[in-house]
């Protein structure tokens, strides 16, 4: 069996704890179901597994896992558990690829995941669906918002490039679209989850609902949103705040205006947004662009000259 030492912090915050508890539970559901919970099995499941994960994902999994038995009182396998390498890693077997996320869904195949969702009784997960569906925003972002009214305010999870908070948003909907959202953040924070064991329940349920080959994520949808905002006719200034992006050109990673459903898109920004923190970045790129291509046509017509 392979071991590693393993320092560990001894402080650890109450919103990672929850998160390493959830994920172990997760873990034990999905990899072990039916199998006692003694040390050798989780570590021979943990082995199995790794070839399905990248290795930072095995080493978080590792650390929850550990983490779990030592909550459960449970120190000798925490400890074995810790000391568990990734046989990927140190037998340099070949790793798992990031696989590219899809940046399209259609609607008949988003409703379609939520009823399958509906039917399973996953509540937490549909409910995450829905905001981002209606929001954009990322995953990471979504205990982080709240509803005042007609008014929704996401605080940011990305800092800004002077390093403040710099994506924090306020956006504007009817009381209809409001309602739902407030519904959907409920069904959200119905069961302490942590994000990745949503992450894992949400994948696991597109697998067999879409097959392997392009699987949606929770991202796919803030890629279909962008979409959604370009079909819009929005101001890249107004399309960067409601994503909370901090430039302008941030936008292009997001999102086929082709694919666009400009009536998708229920959410403005509030009509007080401070748009002052989101640099207009697309001039410079475009400005950067034209350079490059007079230098190009110029080193052209030199070529021509020379071979004439």
């Amino acid at each position: 069996m392979c071991h590693a030492n393993n320092n560990k912090k001894n402080n650890m915050n109450a919103e990672t704890q929850s998160a390493y508890i959830s994920l172990a539970s997760n873990f034990y559901a999905t990899r072990m179901q039916g199998v006692e919970l003694d040390e050798l099995n989780i570590i021979g499941a943990l082995l199995r597994a790794a070839p399905d994960y990248r290795p930072d994902y095995y080493r978080r999994l590792r650390n929850a896992l550990a983490f779990d038995q030592k909550h459960r009182g449970n120190f000798w396998a925490a400890q074995e558990i810790n000391r568990t390498l990734n046989p990927v890693t140190v037998l340099n077997l070949p790793r798992k690829k990031k696989q590219r996320r899809p940046q399209k869904l259609s609607t008949a195949d988003f409703e379609a995941w939520l009823r399958c969702l509906a039917e399973r009784d996953m509540p937490v997960e549909a409910g995450a669906l829905m905001v981002i569906s209606l929001t954009g925003a990322r995953p990471c972002e979504l205990n982080g918002i709240s509803i005042d009214g007609r008014r929704i305010h996401i605080s940011g999870a990305k800092l800004s490039h002077n390093g403040l908070r710099g994506a924090s948003r306020t956006l504007e909907a009817d009381g209809d679209v409001c309602n739902i959202l407030r519904n959907a953040l409920a069904a959200f924070k119905c069961q302490p989850r942590s994000m990745d064991s949503i992450r894992v329940a949400l994948h696991q349920v597109a697998t067999e609902l879409f097959g392997r080959r392009k699987v949606p994520s929770m991202y796919t949808l803030r890629h279909q949103f962008g979409s959604n905002l370009k079909a819009s006719g929005m101001s890249a200034i107004e399309m960067a705040y409601v994503m909370g992006h901090q430039a302008t050109d941030s936008i292009s990673r997001y999102g086929d205006k082709r694919f666009g459903r400009a009536e998708a898109v229920k959410v403005k920004p509030a009509s007080d947004a401070d748009f002052s923190k989101v640099r207009d970045t697309v001039p410079a790129r475009m400005r950067a662009d034209a350079v490059a291509l007079n230098d190009q046509r110029d080193l052209d017509r030199r070529t021509e000259v020379a071979d004439g």
